[in-house]
């Protein structure tokens, strides 16, 4: 049964209000949208609370009958919606979403299972843009990688422009967080490649990534740290016409990732399985 809450001093939108400013280490997020909120139910992750419009309701009774018996469910009117999503326009619901137990892995990042057998990951190096971060993440998904992750200096994981920004895909594949230093001490001792984007480097159709691969993207205006090229096995960059300076970070991991994809795909073609 949904409660109604007509008050703007309501507790419940104060909590909304604070998870626009996205905390380091935060055990809440926000999530806006349909798209989203859909997403979030069918892959089981954890909710605190729902909120949404009389007239949301009356368009996605379907939806509202998916909702986790345990979710507690809140009516508001367009106005009190208004001021707790980050959007100019919400749609009509946002909903709360829980980083507890488990799924806190995503600030206390294992690698193994990411690094193991025929590896295919991307980190990014400070990239501070949301909507560069969210477009790398569907990119992994996408290409068959196995995860994304993000420098502590990079956009939060939880950031709201980079939740929809992954036009839903952060709920198949979480991103984590990790220092480029562990994250590259773990792929080593593993067998995974370390290799780094810079201008200067191999061109990509040069290299080998049918080799479990991790690739490091630089942020946006700085590019890759000294840090990041200092635990690189090899530097890589994307060949461009004569006068170009560089791509944009979500295009240049974007590229990494489908050349590894591509290579992957030519050498299984290459040597198909015996038929018996």
């Amino acid at each position: 049964m949904a409660h109604r809450i007509n008050s703007l001093n309501n507790p419940q939108l104060r909590r909304l209000k604070r998870l626009h400013r996205v905390e380091p280490n935060a055990f809440e997020f926000l999530i806006e949208g349909t798209h989203l909120l859909t997403e979030a139910i069918q892959a089981a992750w954890p909710l605190e609370g729902v909120f949404y419009t009389e007239t949301w309701a009356m368009d996605h009774r379907a939806l509202l009958e998916h909702m986790p018996a345990y979710l507690k469910q809140f009516i508001v009117d367009p106005q009190w919606l208004k001021q707790a999503a980050t959007t100019n326009q919400p749609d009509g619901v946002v909903a709360i979403g829980s980083l507890t137990g488990t799924h806190q892995e995503i600030f206390e990042a294992d690698a193994a299972s990411d690094l193991a057998g025929s590896s295919l990951v991307l980190a990014t190096d400070g990239i501070q843009d949301p909507g560069n971060a969210g477009t790398l993440l569907r990119s992994v998904v996408a290409l068959g990688g196995n995860r994304l992750y993000l420098s502590p200096n990079s956009v939060s994981p939880v950031h709201p422009k980079f939740l929809r920004s992954t036009a839903g895909q952060w709920f198949r594949l979480p991103p984590k967080v990790s220092s480029i230093v562990d994250l590259a001490g773990q792929a080593k001792r593993r067998g995974v490649q370390v290799v780094v984007a810079q201008m200067n480097g191999e061109p990509i159709w040069n290299m080998d990534f049918t080799k479990p691969t991790m690739f490091i993207v630089g942020s946006e205006g700085q590019g890759i740290s000294g840090v990041a090229r200092s635990v690189a096995d090899t530097i890589c960059s994307v060949p461009m016409a004569m006068g170009v300076e560089s791509l944009n970070a979500s295009v240049a991991g974007t590229i990494l990732l489908y050349e590894a994809a591509r290579q992957r795909s030519a050498s299984r073609q290459a040597y198909p399985p015996s038929v018996e």
